[in-house]
């Protein structure tokens, strides 16, 4: 019973995580530039933040994906 133990232990710290990607790295700056017409500057800056909403949507699923993952004991 304890060397199954042992070996279920062992097998659980061998498991790895993949490997964050770039993408969720990366930060979105608005673009807007000194003197622009405010409807630019804000066209600009709702298509950054658009952006980075859809990352964080990204990232969120690959996180989730992991830890169900994990919960299901695949990974």
């Amino acid at each position: 019973m304890r060397s199954a133990a042992a070996l279920s232990a062992q097998v659980e710290v061998t498991k790895e995580l993949p490997g964050y990607p770039e993408d969720c790295r990366r930060k979105d700056a608005s673009g807007v530039r000194i003197g622009e017409p405010l409807d630019v500057a804000l066209i600009r800056t709702d298509q950054a933040l658009g952006r980075s909403n859809a990352r964080v949507m990204r990232c969120g699923r690959l996180y989730d994906e992991i830890k169900q993952g994990y919960a299901r004991g695949e990974q």
